[in-house]
């Protein structure tokens, strides 16, 4: 069958983050805490930061309650700080083409809702036909369950097996597996891939082309 739309993850996938960032907001929550002496490393943060089971690395790596440390990192990841250190990845150019070619477009993220907020609002409102913020806030089981993936081929009006799935980490192969999804792992050469077996690897949004050109010559002969 034929692909009908794109699907991306947001932060880190279509717009980065500097690293900076994550090392200053985190490193003050932990601070604040008093987290454990080795959960102040650049390492862990990162860990913290690009896998899934968050809550497991708060509690074993970082000696912290899950619940106070999000209450705590709310108070720091504001819109306004964030703005500062994020930009736009230089291929993002690659939607306005998927657009004109007729696919549909859309974004299921993790983020919270004032952080997805800014950054679709960086990319455009208009490049895509359906955002859904996968997260508990939104009363959304987060990634990698299905559930917020499966809302947004609903609102797309498409089935599974009509959309791919574009992550930049672990967390967004196992989400498109999951709902059984195509998935495109998309590294942009910021975290490691501990247990992700992604169908496809790209190294830029360009890259598509070759799996979309080759569906539909496949779904046309």
């Amino acid at each position: 069958m034929a692909y009908k739309a794109v699907v991306f993850d947001l932060d880190g996938t279509l717009v980065h983050t500097s690293p900076e960032y994550r090392y200053k907001v985190v490193f003050q929550v932990l601070n604040n805490l008093g987290a454990l002496p080795s959960a102040f490393s650049n390492h862990n943060i990162d860990r913290f930061w690009f896998e899934a089971a968050r809550d497991e690395i708060i509690k074993t790596l970082f000696g912290l309650e899950p619940e106070l440390f999000w209450k705590e990192f709310q108070k720091y990841d504001t819109t306004e700080l964030r703005k500062q250190f994020t930009r736009l990845y230089d291929d993002i150019d690659f939607i306005k083409e998927l657009r004109k070619s007729g696919y549909k477009i859309g974004i299921v993220t993790g983020a919270p809702m004032h952080i997805a907020s800014l950054e679709i609002g960086m990319l455009g409102h208009d490049n895509f036909d359906a955002v859904v913020v996968a997260h508990s806030s939104n009363g959304f089981k987060p990634k990698p369950n299905p559930h917020g993936l499966y809302e947004c081929l609903k609102l797309l009006g498409i089935s599974k097996s009509e959309a791919v799935y574009v992550g930049n980490v672990d967390e967004d192969i196992e989400t498109a597996k999951n709902a059984e999804v195509f998935d495109v792992l998309l590294l942009r050469g910021e975290n490691e891939h501990r247990n992700a077996k992604p169908s496809m690897v790209i190294n830029s949004l360009y890259e598509l082309r070759q799996l979309l050109e080759a569906n539909a010559n496949n779904s046309d002969s």
